[in-house]
C-alpha cells in the first residue's frame, strides 16, 4: 500500500500546484540532496504552528542560497483547504534546486513538491529506548535545518528497528546528547527542565522552539546545553517532540523513568 495519497509540485515557471507524482530525472534533488523540507501538521483549515515552519524553511533557504521569492504561503494554504477542508493531514513540503550543474549550481530556482498523508498522533509513551551505537551528528552550517541530506536519521532509525527500539537517541561527534532519531528531546532534573543546545548539531524543531517559548512566558526554569548522557541517570522524565506530537520515554538503557503527564504539552499540542 503506498503511504502518499496525494502528491502536487510546483516550478517556477507554473502559476498553479499541479497534482503530478512524477518528477524529471536527473535533478539536484536526487543527485545532490540540494534541498529541504518540512513536515507539517494540517489541521483542518490550516498549518499549525505555520509561522515557525516558514521561518525555518526561509532561513534554510538562505543558507542554501536558493530563491526565496518562490514560496507563496497564501498559496499553499489555499490548496490545502481546497483537496482537504476539516481533515487532519501530514504535510511534507520539499523545496530543492532546479536545473543542472553538478557541485556547482546553475541556478537559484526551486522545484517544490508536497506529499500528503493521514496524520499519525506520536504515541504517548516509548517503552524501549537506548542511545545508537553507531550514528553520531556533526555541525555543519545546516545542521539545524532539515535537509535533503538525512542519512544519520536513515541509518539510525534502520538501528533503532534492528534492536527492536521504539526511539533511539543520538549523541553528538564529541559525546554530548544531541537529539531522538526524528525528534527533539527534553528531560527534567531536579525540577528544571534541559534540552541540548543548537551547538550539539540537533535540528532547530518547531516544537523545541514552542516549548521554550511556553517556559520562557512562564517563567519556569530550564537549561538549554551540552550534556554528557550521563545527565540522563537521575532525570525524573525524558521526553521527545516533533510535528506528530511528544512521547514519554518509559526507560533509557538501564533506567526507568516517569510516564505521569506534563499538562503544558498537551496545552501546546492540542
Amino acid at each position: 500500500m503506498n503511504e502518499i495519497e496525494t502528491i502536487f509540485q510546483k516550478s517556477s515557471t507554473n502559476e498553479n500546484w499541479i497534482n503530478q507524482d512524477s518528477i524529471k530525472l536527473p535533478n539536484r534533488a536526487m543527485n545532490f540532496g540540494d534541498g529541504l523540507f518540512e513536515t507539517m501538521l494540517w489541521n483542518k483549515d490550516n498549518i499549525r504552528f505555520f509561522e515557525k515552519h516558514l521561518f525555518r524553511l526561509h532561513r534554510g533557504m538562505k543558507v542554501l542560497g536558493l530563491e526565496e521569492s518562490s514560496i507563496n504561503s497564501t498559496e499553499l494554504i489555499s490548496l490545502l483547504q481546497t483537496i482537504a477542508p476539516g481533515t487532519r493531514k501530514r504535510v511534507r513540503w520539499n523545496v530543492f534546486r532546479s536545473g543542472a550543474g553538478k557541485y556547482t549550481p546553475e541556478s537559484a530556482e526551486v522545484l517544490q513538491t508536497l506529499y500528503i498523508t493521514e496524520f499519525i498522533v506520536a504515541p504517548s509513551i516509548k517503552s524501549k529506548v537506548d542511545v545508537s551505537f553507531k550514528v553520531r551528528l556533526f555541525p555543519t552550517l545546516w545542521s539545524s535545518f532539515k535537509s535533503l541530506n538525512s542519512l544519520p536519521y536513515v541509518l539510525a532509525n534502520n538501528e533503532r528497528i534492528s534492536r527492536g527500539l521504539d526511539e533511539i537517541i543520538l549523541l553528538d561527534y564529541r559525546g554530548f546528547i544531541s537529539e531522538a532519531g526524528a525528534s527533539n528531546i527534553f528531560w527534567i532534573k531536579d525540577g528544571t527542565i534541559c534540552t541540548p543546545s543548537l551547538s550539539c548539531s540537533c535540528i532547530d524543531g518547531v516544537s523545541r522552539r514552542l516549548i521554550l517559548e511556553h517556559l520562557d512566558q512562564n517563567s519556569l526554569p530550564y537549561l538549554e546545553g551540552e550534556f554528557e548522557l550521563s545527565e540522563l541517570e537521575n532525570a525524573e522524565q525524558v521526553f521527545v517532540s516533533n510535528c506528530t506530537g511528544f512521547s514519554f520515554l518509559e526507560s533509557l538503557g538501564k533506567w526507568e523513568l516517569s510516564t505521569e503527564p506534563i499538562s503544558f504539552l498537551r496545552e501546546i499540542f492540542d
